[in-house]
C-alpha cells in the first residue's frame, strides 16, 4: 500500500491541533465567568508579531485589545495608506469627510490558547453632516485572492510565533461527539470553539460606528482598543 505523502500528514496535524483547541476549549468554559488573569498571547507579544508582520510585508497592521471576556485581534491593512479607517474609529487619528473602503485581515487572537483565526474584514466609510460613519463588515474567512501572499505571508509569521491557524468553519462547528458540552445560553445553541476559545459574539457581527470630524475621540458601537493593564 502506497503512503499519502505530505497531504496525509497535514491532515493529521490539523486533527491534532483541533483536538488540542477541544481540550483547551473545555477548561476555558469552565473559566468563562471567571476571567484569565492574563492572556496566553501577551500585548507586547502582539505588538512584536505586528512589527515582524510590517517588515515582512506592504501592510499597516494595528493591535486592538478586545474588552473583558473578547479576544484581541490585529488588524492588517492591505496597502500603506494614510489615516487607516481603523485609526479612525480607534480615536488615534482624525475623521474627514470622505467616501473610503479598507480591506483588512483580521487575526483573532484566543485569551485562552495559542490559537488563531484569520477573517477578511470590509470597512466602508461615508461622510455625513458631522460625522465619518464607519461599517465593519466581517467576511466568513478570506475571500478576496488578492490577498493570497498577504495571507501567506501572515501565516509563516504566525507559525515562527508559534501561534496555530484555525478556520472559522472549524471553529464554528458543533463539538464532536462525546464531549461533555452543552447549550446554555439564551437561545440554547450549543458551544462552539470560537465562543469558547475567542468571545461569545458571532465573528460574523457587523459593527458601525459614528466619528465626529471635531474630534478624535471615536462615539461607536463596536470595539475600541483599551490601555493595556495585564
Amino acid at each position: 500500500m502506497g503512503s499519502c505523502g505530505t497531504t496525509c500528514g497535514i491532515i493529521k496535524e490539523r486533527e491534532r491541533e483541533v483536538r488540542a483547541a477541544w481540550a483547551i476549549a473545555s477548561d476555558a468554559r469552565q473559566r468563562r465567568g471567571a476571567l484569565p488573569a492574563a492572556h496566553v498571547v501577551s500585548y507586547d507579544a502582539l505588538v512584536a508579531l505586528a512589527a515582524k508582520l510590517e517588515e515582512l510585508l506592504p501592510v499597516r497592521v494595528r493591535v486592538r485589545l478586545g474588552d473583558a471576556g473578547d479576544c484581541d485581534a490585529l488588524y492588517v491593512l492591505a496597502g500603506l495608506g494614510r489615516s487607516p479607517l481603523v485609526d479612525i474609529q480607534d480615536g488615534n487619528a482624525p475623521a474627514s469627510p470622505r467616501e473610503t473602503r479598507e480591506i483588512y485581515i483580521r487575526i483573532a487572537v484566543s485569551p485562552f490558547g495559542r490559537f488563531v483565526a484569520l477573517q477578511e474584514v470590509r470597512f466602508q466609510g461615508s461622510p455625513g453632516d458631522e460625522a465619518l460613519h464607519i461599517v465593519e463588515e466581517p467576511e466568513a474567512g478570506v475571500v478576496d485572492r488578492r490577498l493570497q501572499h498577504i495571507v501567506k505571508g501572515t501565516q509563516g509569521a504566525l507559525r515562527k510565533a508559534k501561534l496555530v491557524v484555525l478556520d472559522l468553519a472549524t471553529l464554528l462547528a458543533p463539538a464532536p461527539d462525546g464531549a461533555s458540552l452543552h447549550g446554555d445560553n439564551a437561545t440554547d445553541e450549543p458551544p462552539t470553539l470560537w465562543s469558547l476559545l475567542f468571545e461569545e459574539a458571532s465573528p460574523m457581527s457587523v459593527r458601525a460606528s459614528s466619528i465626529s470630524y471635531r474630534s478624535v475621540s471615536p462615539s461607536k458601537d463596536g470595539m475600541l482598543a483599551q490601555p493595556d493593564t495585564r
